[in-house]
């Protein structure tokens, strides 16, 4: 019965050996009267488990001296916190060991985890929520990550070699930073966290416990978005993941010359530079003028499909062929300019001279009567002006000329040059407005050089 007691404890003892993970096998020890006990590490307790249900006694720390009596089996226990116990089974027998050396070879942490269902990784091996208890062979090292969902990953290395911290015997993994994995459109547009530059598109952000963080993404050509973040009690819970996306265009206008002035959507903005702001899903017309200058416009559409606008458009004007073909009108221009004739020509020689030098400059006269000395010609437009220039709106000049009345004591007659440009506003893309669209032309101070010297010729052939 004494023997059945016997095997009964040691196999329970082999059992519960499991309960150690890493446990080594239980070795069985053949001593002789007394054998002398040395524990590594020298601060580890030795002890001696009596039978099932009878406790144990502890025989001394670093080394202890175990008496053995014949048929009798004693379990010794080699304990210290951090470690894995080592056990063994001596039993006396003649020519038997007097020494031995037990020496605890696993380091063991009891790693805990915060929130409960945040999951213990071991060197890349899940080992389950919440609590693991991890061992470390000597000589080697183990790495234990710590992860959940929308928090940052907490690690940590336990060594068991010389020349390394010693691990500690707990540890609580306590997941309180939260992460956020945030996604931007463009990819490569450009994040900033708290006025830092932090990266450019898909980028992992840390918030802190009882913090909040300002993200920025930005993009040339493109208007910036921002968001706040934050990782308080009582407010909402930042989310795992989130897509910033810039939506809206913007376009830079920089102009030579740097007074001309930049009209939006029919509306000035400004001159010499602005930022054009193109919203999604619409266009926006930019023109840019200046007197002498051939007028520049510009389509930016953010639209599926569209082309989509550049970030800057450097703008240099170049000259207007209204201008570079034509005159300053002075006093000549949509100004009665008055004739005095000779008062040796007759008033119908008069009337005939006048009307022979208008057929010269025109090739008709809408309207024309002696008796009243009226005169109108029909309206004759120009060639399409700047029509071979790229992003400029093509016009028109359209010039008349009316000879009425302006006393006959002495006989006079006043002559005027109208001259009128066609409004960019009426233009069909390249298509100028029909010369008879009268609410299509506004008034043009320049006569074009074809017509410069018409009222010279009336002056010279009727003085």
């Amino acid at each position: 019965m004494k023997n059945y007691t016997f095997y009964l404890f040691a196999f329970l003892v082999l059992c519960t050996g499991s309960a150690f993970g890493q446990a080594e096998e239980v070795k069985t020890i053949l001593a002789q009267k007394s054998i002398t006990i040395t524990a590594v590490p020298v601060n580890a307790e030795i002890f001696h488990i009596r039978n099932i249900g009878s406790g144990e006694d502890k025989l001394g720390t670093g080394t202890a001296q175990l008496k053995l009596d014949k048929d009798e089996k004693y379990i010794i226990e080699v304990r210290r916190e951090g470690y894995q116990p080592v056990r063994r089974i001596y039993m006396r027998q003649k020519n038997g060991s007097e020494q031995d050396k037990i020496e605890l070879l696993y380091r063991v942490v009891d790693i805990n985890a915060s929130p409960s269902d945040a999951k213990i990784f071991v060197d890349n091996v899940e080992r389950g929520n919440s609590y693991y208890k991890a061992y470390v062979p000597k000589g080697q090292s183990i790495t234990v990550d710590v992860k959940k969902p929308g928090f940052l990953t907490l690690t940590k290395v336990y060594y068991n070699k010389e020349g390394q911290d010693e691990p500690e015997a707990s540890h609580l993994f306590k997941l309180e930073d939260r992460l956020l994995s945030l996604k931007t459109v463009p990819i490569d547009a450009s994040i900033t966290v708290d006025g830092k530059k932090y990266g450019e598109g898909n980028t992992d952000i840390v918030i802190k416990k009882n913090t909040c963080v300002s993200v920025t993404v930005e993009r040339l050509g493109f208007v910036g978005v921002s968001a706040t973040y934050c990782n308080k009690d009582n407010e909402k819970v930042p989310p795992m993941t989130d897509e910033l996306v810039l939506n809206d265009r913007t376009a830079q206008f920089n102009t030579q010359p740097d007074d001309a002035k930049i009209i939006v959507d029919g509306k000035e903005v400004g001159k010499g530079a602005y930022l054009a702001r193109v919203p999604r899903g619409k266009c926006v017309e930019v023109a840019i003028e200046r007197s002498g200058y051939a007028r520049e416009r510009y389509e930016l559409c953010n639209k599926p499909d569209y082309s989509q606008p550049e970030s800057s458009y450097p703008i240099k004007l170049t000259e207007d062929e209204a201008y570079t073909k034509s005159e300053e009108g002075g006093d000549k221009a949509n100004r009665n300019f008055s004739v005095e004739v000779n008062p040796a020509i007759p008033a119908v020689e008069a009337w005939k001279k006048i009307t022979s030098i208008i057929q010269t400059f025109f090739d008709e006269i809408e309207n024309s009567d002696f008796t009243t000395s009226y005169l109108r010609t029909n309206w004759v437009a120009s060639e399409k002006l700047n029509e071979s220039k790229k992003r400029v709106d093509p016009q028109i000049i359209r010039t008349r000329v009316i000879i009425s009345s302006g006393g006959s004591t002495p006989l006079r007659y006043n002559v005027k040059i109208q001259s009128e440009r066609s409004k960019i506003t009426c233009n069909e893309g390249t298509n100028t407005p029909p010369v008879n669209k009268d609410d299509c032309f506004e008034t043009f101070p320049r006569i074009l050089r074809k017509y410069n010297d018409l009222i010279q010729e009336i002056q010279r052939r009727l003085q």
